[in-house]
C-alpha cells in the first residue's frame, strides 16, 4: 500500500464537501475506530476514522458496522463537545499524515465552543485527539502516559506534534533547496530523499526516478516537481502485486492498474474493510484459540507420561520370573536376607534376586507378583490412553489449524458451540437466553465444468457436509493423514471427470495444514464409504475404497473457483 503524505493531500481534498457539513450521531466500533454519521451536500455520509496499529485511515464509507452496547469513553467525550457540530475547515499539516478537523459546537449552556478533532495517520503510532483552539489536550482514543520519553498525550496537557526530524514541504518554495541535503556521491539517494522531503513514500521515489533514470543535481527538483505536476489526475488505483499497492494516481513504473476506482474512500472501504473485519474475528477468536493451544500442550505432556508408564510397565515380566523363582527356591531361602542367589531355569544361569529383609520368602514373593499385576493394569490402562490420547491430539491439531483459517464471526461461534458440547469450555450466562446459533454455511465453488463444490472450514462443518448435506454418490475429498477440510463435489460421482475430481482434490490441499507445499496427497472416494468412528471427537471419520491423487495448491485457481455468492 501507499498511504503515504501525498495521498493525504489528495484525500484531504476529496473530503472537501464535508465542510459546513453537521455531524450527527457519533459512534465507536472498537479501541481504534469511530464512525461520524453526517449531512453534507444535502445527503447523509458516514466518515471513518481508524487509529487501528495497522489499518489507519479516514474516509467516507459505505459498509455497516457493529457498535457495543455501552459505549467507550472517548466516544462519549466527543458526543459532549462535536456531536450536532458543524465542520469549518479540514487541514492537512504540510504533506505530513497529520490532518486536523475544525468544529463549531454548541456546549452544554449553549454557548458557541471551537473543537480541533486531530488524527494521527502514523502505523502503530497513530492517534486520533480531540483538543480546544488552544491545542489543549481534551481526551485521545490512545494516551501516552507522561513517563513514555517521547511526548505526553492525556487530558489537560498541550498538545505536540510528533517528534519527527524537520523535512521539506515538496509543495512549497522549500522543494528547491533539496539539492543542499543530498550527497549525490555517496550513494542511497532514495533514502536520503525519503530523509529530507515531507510526506513522500518509496513508491513515490520509484515513480519519480523511472522518470529520469537516475538522479543528479539538475534533474532531481524538475523531476520531482513534474511528477507531483501528474499527479493532480486525481484516479484511485490497485495493483494486485506479491505486496499488493494502492495510490491516488496511476503509477506509470508499474504499469497497468488491475483496478481502478472512482474515488479515494471507495478504493480505501475496499482495501481496508474486509481485512479490518478479517482482524477483529482474529481478536475475537484469540481467546479460544490460547484455550485449543493450551489443551494441545495439555495432551502432549499427558503422551509423555504416559510414554514413561509403559517404559516402566516394561519391567513387570522381570517382577512375575522373581516371584516364580522365589516360590520354586523357597526352601533355600532363610528369613533376613537381602537378596537370594538362585539358578534361573529360563536362562540356565545363576541370577540375584532383592530381597525385603523384613519380609518372609512367601511375602517377597507375594510382592513380586502385587507388582507384576500393579503393572499389568497399568500397561493395560496407559495404552488405551495412549490411543485416545493421540486421538486428541491429532483433533487438537486440526482445531489449530481451522482458527488460522477462520474469516467470519459464524465460524467463530461454530467453534465456540464446539468447544462448549466438548466441555472444553463452559457456556457463559447459563441463566439467559441462548444466543441462536446461525445455520451452517458451507464455503461453495465451482469446477470449470460447472459442478458444485462444498468445502468445510471446522469441524461443525465438516460433519454437517459429510454426514447431512452430501448424498451416498457424491465424491468426497481429504488430504491423506494431513489436518484438513471435508471436500464434496455434490454430483453423481459417474459423472465427475478427472478433471472435477483434480480440481476438488486440489481444494482439499489447498484448505489443509499442507496448504503452501507442493505434491499434496489426497484421497477421494464415494460418501458411502465414509463412516463416522463411534465415541470419538467431532471431525473424525474412516473411509475405504479411496484412491489418491497428488495435487498442488494454487490460490489464483481458488480464487477463479468461488461460487459468486461467496
Amino acid at each position: 500500500m501507499a498511504f503515504d503524505g501525498n495521498f493525504t493531500h489528495a484525500l484531504v481534498e476529496e473530503l472537501g464537501f464535508l465542510v459546513r457539513g453537521k455531524i450527527n450521531k457519533i459512534q465507536q466500533m472498537d479501541n481504534s475506530s469511530l464512525l461520524f454519521k453526517m449531512r453534507a451536500g444535502g445527503k447523509n455520509h458516514q466518515l471513518l476514522l481508524s487509529s487501528h496499529p495497522m489499518y489507519a485511515r479516514f474516509h467516507i464509507t459505505e459498509q455497516k458496522y457493529e457498535f457495543p452496547f455501552e459505549p467507550p469513553m472517548f466516544s462519549r467525550i466527543l458526543r459532549k463537545h462535536i456531536e450536532g457540530g458543524i465542520i469549518t475547515d479540514i487541514k492537512q499539516l504540510g504533506n505530513d499524515r497529520q490532518v486536523h478537523i475544525h468544529i463549531r459546537a454548541i456546549n452544554d449552556i449553549g454557548d458557541d465552543i471551537e473543537r480541533i478533532l486531530i488524527l494521527e495517520i502514523m502505523g502503530r503510532h497513530s492517534n486520533i485527539i480531540l483538543t480546544d483552539t488552544a491545542y489543549r489536550i481534551i481526551d485521545s482514543i490512545k494516551h501516552l502516559t507522561p513517563n513514555n520519553n517521547v511526548r505526553t498525550i492525556m487530558p489537560g496537557f498541550t498538545y505536540e506534534n510528533p517528534p519527527t526530524d524537520k523535512k521539506l514541504n515538496p509543495r512549497t518554495e522549500e522543494l528547491n533547496e533539496l539539492p543542499k541535503f543530498i550527497d549525490f556521491n555517496s550513494g542511497k539517494l532514495k533514502r536520503q530523499i525519503l530523509k529530507n522531503i515531507e510526506g513522500f513514500s518509496p513508491i513515490f521515489i520509484d515513480e519519480v526516478e523511472s522518470r529520469v533514470k537516475y538522479f543528479n543535481t539538475d534533474n532531481i527538483v524538475p523531476a520531482i516537481k513534474e511528477t507531483l505536476d501528474a499527479s493532480k489526475n486525481i484516479q484511485p488505483v490497485y495493483y494486485n502485486l506479491k505486496k499488493p499497492i494502492f495510490y491516488f494516481t496511476p503509477l506509470t513504473h508499474l504499469g497497468e492498474p488491475d483496478k481502478v476506482f472512482s474515488s479515494l474512500s471507495e478504493l480505501l472501504d475496499d482495501y481496508y474493510h474486509r481485512r479490518y473485519q478479517i482482524s477483529l474475528i482474529r481478536q475475537k477468536s484469540s481467546d479460544y484459540l490460547q484455550v485449543i493451544e493450551r489443551e494441545h500442550e495439555k495432551v502432549i505432556r499427558k503422551i509423555t507420561n504416559l510414554e514413561h508408564d509403559l517404559e516402566e510397565a516394561a519391567e513387570k515380566d522381570k517382577y512375575q520370573k522373581y516371584g516364580e523363582l522365589i516360590t520354586a527356591y523357597m526352601h533355600s531361602i532363610n528369613k533376613y536376607q537381602n537378596s537370594a542367589v538362585v539358578m534361573d531355569y529360563y536362562t540356565n544361569q545363576e541370577i540375584e534376586i532383592p530381597l525385603d529383609p523384613q519380609l518372609s520368602p512367601a511375602e517377597n514373593a507375594q510382592r513380586y507378583y502385587n507388582k507384576y499385576n500393579k503393572l499389568k493394569n497399568r500397561e493395560k490402562v496407559a495404552r488405551e490412553q495412549l490411543r485416545l490420547a493421540h486421538m486428541d491430539v491429532e483433533y487438537f491439531s486440526n482445531l489449530l489449524h481451522q482458527m488460522e483459517n477462520i474469516t467470519t464471526r459464524d465460524e467463530v461461534e461454530e467453534v465456540r458451540q464446539e468447544l462448549i458440547e466438548q466441555k472444553i469450555i463452559k457456556e457463559r450466562n447459563r441463566g439467559k437466553k441462548k444466543k441462536k446459533v446461525n445455520k451452517i454455511k458451507l464455503h461453495e465453488f465451482k469446477t470449470t465444468s460447472g459442478l458444485p463444490v462444498f468445502v468445510g472450514k471446522n469441524n461443525k462443518q465438516n460433519d454437517y457436509l459429510t454426514n447431512r448435506k452430501a448424498q451416498n454418490n457424491h465424491l468426497w475429498f481429504h488430504t491423506k493423514d494431513i489436518p484438513g477440510s471435508h471436500v464434496v463435489i455434490a454430483h453423481n460421482s459417474s459423472e465427475v471427470s478427472e478433471e472435477d475430481i483434480l480440481e476438488a482434490a486440489m481444494l482439499a490441499a489447498f484448505h489443509s495444514k499442507a496448504g503452501q507445499s507442493a505434491g499434496v496427497p489426497v484421497d477421494y472416494t464415494e460418501i458411502k464409504h465414509v463412516k463416522n468412528i463411534p465415541g470419538t471427537k467431532p471431525g473424525f471419520v474412516t473411509y475405504s475404497e479411496q484412491s489418491t491423487v497428488l495435487v498442488d495448491p494454487n490460490a489464483d485457481k481458488v480464487e477463479e473457483m468461488k461460487n459468486e455468492n461467496e
